[in-house]
């Protein structure tokens, strides 16, 4: 059942002017991250290039229905292209802490799959600095600037019958659709599939709940927690099958594949055990304050 809350709401001017003033934020913040990263390309400055990516697509995909096809449509696809490149650094640099901090004991691991770490991960420095390059900045904030213009009362009537509020609860209900189908079958082993678009749809859902918070003014940190664990948990399952397919075409000396394999092999079974009990102990229920 959804938890009910008794308060006072903004009014749709109010959503309206919070709605452009967080999509430009996310915007900026976007923006600053790319021309910081690309002077520095510094992992970690390329790693929060990355999370703004995805919160700037969030917000675009909430405000999407009033956008202009047109520049949202560019938009997305731009963005999730970045994003897509940006991601390969992520997955090799995770995959050296963690073969690195299990390099020891039983399943020692030998130089050769640090070294070819290494050299795929320069070679991932390369694709980065050519595609923040190749990223349109100015063409994409004038596009940005008709999208906040078009976020009008008389645009939102024309385009959606239903008040602001309304639609953000229709959101946010279909967002937790998903999650509740996949919650029932994500523990069992041979699921790995829906685990994966389970963490894809708890993602979204927990970034829609950081947007209407700024939004709405209203307060979901408990909600926030909770995703929180469920999103760390299937990231690090989901980081294990992507160690896998990056494991899979190296040339790597039978003995050190074995025992990479056996590594991943009981660190996925460790994690399989975590949601189990995440999920029994800590079920995630629909909520929307309303």
């Amino acid at each position: 059942m959804p938890l009910l809350h008794s308060r006072f709401w903004p009014d749709s001017a109010t959503i309206l002017e919070r709605s452009r003033g967080v999509f430009i934020s996310h915007w900026e913040e976007f923006m600053r991250l790319r021309r910081v990263s690309l002077k520095s390309m510094d992992p970690d400055d390329i790693h929060d290039l990355r999370v703004a990516s995805r919160r700037f697509r969030a917000i675009l995909e909430l405000l999407y229905p009033f956008a202009p096809k047109g520049q949202k449509t560019y938009l997305r696809k731009k963005v999730r292209k970045l994003t897509q490149v940006l991601g390969g650094l992520r997955n090799i640099d995770e995959a050296e802490l963690f073969f690195q901090s299990r390099a020891s004991g039983k399943f020692s691991i030998g130089s050769t799959l640090c070294h070819t770490l290494a050299k795929l991960r320069a070679s991932e420095f390369v694709r980065i600095k050519k595609a923040l390059k190749e990223f349109d900045q100015g063409k994409m904030d004038a596009m940005v600037q008709e999208i906040v213009a078009e976020l009008a009362d008389a645009s939102l009537r024309k385009r959606n019958g239903t008040s602001l509020l309304a639609y953000l609860s229709e959101v946010s209900i279909r967002q937790y659709l998903p999650i509740h189908r996949l919650l029932s079958s994500a523990a069992i082993p041979e699921r790995r599939t829906s685990r994966h678009s389970l963490r894809i749809a708890i993602k979204k859902w927990r970034y829609f709940f950081e947007i209407i918070t700024q939004i709405l003014g209203c307060d979901y940190t408990r909600t926030l927690e909770l995703l929180k664990e469920y999103q760390s948990i299937l990231g690090q399952m989901n980081d294990i099958a992507e160690f896998e397919l990056l494991l899979a075409p190296l040339k790597l000396p039978r003995e050190e594949r074995a025992k990479s394999r056996a590594l991943l092999k009981a660190e996925d079974a460790r994690l399989l055990a975590c949601l189990e009990e995440l999920i029994e102990h800590k079920p995630l229920a629909y909520t929307f304050l309303l």
